[in-house]
């Protein structure tokens, strides 16, 4: 039978509207018909289901970069705010002994941590998700140890005197043991989040 009269048919057979004898004709045909039986099957699934198919992926992809900028936001905002409770502490603290002790155990982890998440804007460049996390905690830990540099040279601190400190600058050694483990807390935070940032955007 001519392959246009069965394409007509075929709507009418996926539908259950054609009589007895079309449908046997329908089915001779499309048994030994290459072209009519893809345009039965490619018809057969709907056009629904042919359109949303490939939309879903897409739709997905968009929900977890979406997810990834509100993680990354959420993460700037709250070291960014981290930063503001340091300065505004250390303001209140401009001489005696607790002058630098915000400095060094909040702001210094806290702006590292910041800096380092400029690092998450190139994560497509890097070829792993492993690659790109450890690539952001040393991004914080040079950060961090440009920051106690700093503060060494600004606040004219020495290794003797934090060793065996006294009154005088009891302070500063113990702003500088939480600044190294707040450091610490900030490395494996970046390690865990950043890897799960890389995940969200679809690094493999």
């Amino acid at each position: 039978m001519d392959c246009n009269v069965i394409k007509d048919l075929i709507p009418l057979y996926i539908d259950g509207c054609c009589s007895p004898e079309s449908a046997d004709l329908v089915r001779a045909h499309i048994g030994g018909c290459e072209e009519c039986r893809s345009l039965w099957e490619t018809m057969k699934q709907g056009p629904e289901t042919a359109s949303s198919a490939p939309a879903a992926p897409k739709h997905m992809g968009r929900i977890r970069e979406w997810k990834a900028s509100v993680l990354q936001s959420a993460l700037l905002f709250t070291s960014f705010l981290a930063i503001i409770v340091g300065v505004a502490r250390e303001a209140a603290t401009p001489y005696g002994d607790f002058n630098g002790f915000w400095a060094i155990a909040l702001i210094i982890p806290a702006t590292a941590f910041l800096l380092s998440m400029a690092n998450w804007y190139f994560v497509r460049l890097y070829r792993s998700r492993r690659r790109f996390s450890n690539g952001c905690v040393l991004a914080l830990l040079a950060f961090a140890l440009c920051g106690f540099a700093w503060a060494f040279v600004h606040y004219q601190l020495s290794i003797p005197a934090l060793l065996k400190p006294d009154d005088a600058s009891l302070s500063i050694t113990f702003a500088l043991l939480i600044g190294m483990a707040l450091t610490a807390v900030f490395c494996i935070l970046s390690k865990v989040l950043s890897n799960l940032f890389a995940k969200m955007v679809g690094k493999e």
